[in-house]
């Protein structure tokens, strides 16, 4: 997904009242063939995303976009936003910081298992306090103005 389209759909969500957090997850994975496998899809979208579910409610909508990176020192990591609706903010963030619950399952993603072929080394998760700039960042290009 394109900033433009990525800016306007969580844009878009948080002026319907929903909660938009920005996610940074690094990994150890140096091997660029091995990140633009589908082990790397795999772990956002059935993994690092299952956790996030099990926090809410079965019912609870939750939308999410992720981009791959590589950092100057060689590893890959993803960064993305996660987009749901605000009653259930809570159930990811409180008292200023990450849930206890969601931190006590991406701190057991730090090595690998059996179905995780990496670890988790680092991770911030936040409410994204500026859409735009955020969506710049992780796809790398700066505003344009048409």
């Amino acid at each position: 997904m394109n900033r433009k389209n990525l800016e306007l759909k969580y844009s878009t969500y948080r002026a319907q009242g929903a909660s938009v957090f920005a996610v940074t997850l690094s990994t150890f994975v140096k091997s660029e063939s091995f990140a633009r496998s589908d082990r790397m899809r795999n772990y956002w979208d059935y993994h690092f995303i299952y956790r996030v579910r099990q926090c809410l409610p079965m019912h609870a909508k939750l939308d999410h976009d992720w981009v791959l990176e590589e950092s100057p020192d060689g590893y890959f990591h993803y960064h993305g936003l996660l987009a749901l609706e605000a009653k259930y903010e809570h159930r990811l963030w409180r008292d200023n910081d990450l849930c206890m619950k969601l931190k006590r399952a991406i701190d057991s993603h730090a090595t690998p298992g059996k179905y995780r072929y990496f670890g988790i080394k680092e991770y911030l998760i936040e409410p994204a306090s500026n859409i735009s700039s955020w969506c710049n960042y992780i796809t790398k290009q700066a505003e344009t103005y048409e």
